[in-house]
């Protein structure tokens, strides 16, 4: 086994288990190797299921969605994919976006759906449908809506936001560090009701996706605030790398569902 391991290296070119581990681990490469050979597997036990059986084979969608396009993402669009589809397995992964990308890249998910910032172009390795704009807004206590904020307000109040990993977050830090203030974080949650919540009580400024502050239970609590330097357009892109042609038409419906239903929610926002 030992031998075959490192031959198959030779072959990549590249180390593909971390030996100074205990046990040994698989590299980064070796995670991307594994697969992608599981992929190959796949798509040969499908051409064998085509060929014995004539009809279409049971194929595996693994699908990542960012943490602030689940609601978007899990219900209607998926619905409509596997009614058009009903040979096709979804497997639905959430995470940040970054995060996503990278394992679409590695071959761990087919596609994902993720937010990034509009200036941000796509990393090689992935091919990119844009699905809409996203507009994400700063928000205070309906309290604080008389207050005039500059930058330094933002800074010095601080801020309820998503873990470290948000790519909106990552934004935020990075317009602040422009001007030499640092990000002040008070709590930090995924739940963007709770965040939202926490802001309605005073407890500090929020950054939240305006599709779900005009649904939220707290949003007459809240307000809209304008922070000269913040801004935030965001793109929501399907990302995919290397699908196997019995996943593009699903891939194609999954697609066109999510972009009625962006411009459904863009509407009653």
């Amino acid at each position: 086994m030992t031998r075959r391991v490192q031959r198959l290296e030779q072959a990549v070119g590249a180390q593909l288990i971390d030996r100074r581990k205990r046990p040994f681990a698989l590299t980064d490469i070796g995670q991307a190797a594994v697969e992608r050979c599981r992929r190959l597997v796949s798509t040969r036990d499908e051409l064998r299921s085509l060929g014995q059986t004539g009809l279409p084979p049971t194929r595996e969608f693994r699908i990542g969605v960012a943490h602030a396009l689940t609601e978007l993402a899990l219900v209607e669009p998926i619905d409509e994919m596997r009614l058009a589809f009903p040979a096709v397995v979804a497997r639905l992964y959430t995470g940040w976006s970054r995060e996503l990308l990278e394992r679409v890249r590695g071959g761990a998910l087919d596609a994902a759906v993720v937010l990034l910032p509009k200036s941000e172009t796509l990393p090689g390795g992935t091919d990119g449908d844009a699905l809409g704009s996203e507009q994400l807004a700063v928000i205070a206590s309906r309290d604080w809506r008389a207050r005039a904020w500059a930058m330094r307000d933002a800074a010095e109040v601080g801020w309820i936001l998503n873990p470290e990993g948000c790519a909106a977050r990552a934004w935020l830090q990075k317009l602040l560090g422009r001007v030499g203030m640092p990000l002040r974080v008070g709590v930090e949650t995924y739940n963007y009701e709770l965040q939202m919540a926490l802001v309605a009580r005073a407890r500090g400024l929020g950054l939240v996706p305006a599709r779900l502050l005009a649904r939220s239970t707290s949003r007459r609590q809240l307000c809209k605030i304008r922070v000269r330097g913040l801004e935030f357009p965001m793109t929501i892109w399907m990302i995919s790398s290397m699908l196997t042609p019995l996943l593009d038409q699903p891939l194609n419906t999954l697609n066109r569902a999510l972009k009625r239903r962006l411009s459904r929610a863009g509407s009653r926002a």
